[in-house]
C-alpha cells in the first residue's frame, strides 16, 4: 500500500534532526532511535522511499484504511525522504521510541 507523506506533524522535526545528525550510522546500517513521550500505535513496518516520488512511500502495511497508519512511523518515513534517503527501511515503534534502520 502507498501512504502519502505528511505535510505537518509534531513528530517530523525530531525525526529529521535524528536522521541528519546520525547519517553516517544509517549509511553504515546501524539503527537510529528517536524518543518521544510514550503512547501511539506500536508496530514494525517496512517502508520504501522512492527517489522520484515526492507524494508517497510504499509500505508492507496491510489495512484498508490509510488514515489509520501510525503517525510516528509516517513522520519517520517523511523524514527519510526529506533527508534524501532512499530504498527500504524498517521503522518500528514501541512505547515512544521510533527505531529506523536500512534494510
Amino acid at each position: 500500500m502507498d501512504i502519502a507523506y505528511v505535510q505537518h506533524s509534531k513528530f517530523l522535526e525530531a525525526c529529521e534532526v535524528a536522521l541528519a545528525s546520525h547519517r553516517p550510522a544509517m549509511e553504515a546500517g546501524r539503527p537510529v532511535n528517536v524518543s518521544f513521550v510514550g503512547g501511539g500505535y506500536g508496530g514494525q513496518i517496512t517502508v520504501t522511499i522512492r527517489p522520484h516520488d515526492q507524494r508517497c512511500f510504499g509500505t508492507n502495511w496491510e489495512n484498508v484504511d490509510p488514515t489509520r497508519f501510525p503517525a510516528r512511523i509516517k513522520a519517520a518515513a517523511t523524514a527519510l525522504a526529506r533527508c534524501h534517503f532512499e530504498g527500504r527501511f524498517e521503522i518500528s515503534h514501541s512505547d515512544g521510541i521510533i527505531t529506523i534502520r536500512a534494510i
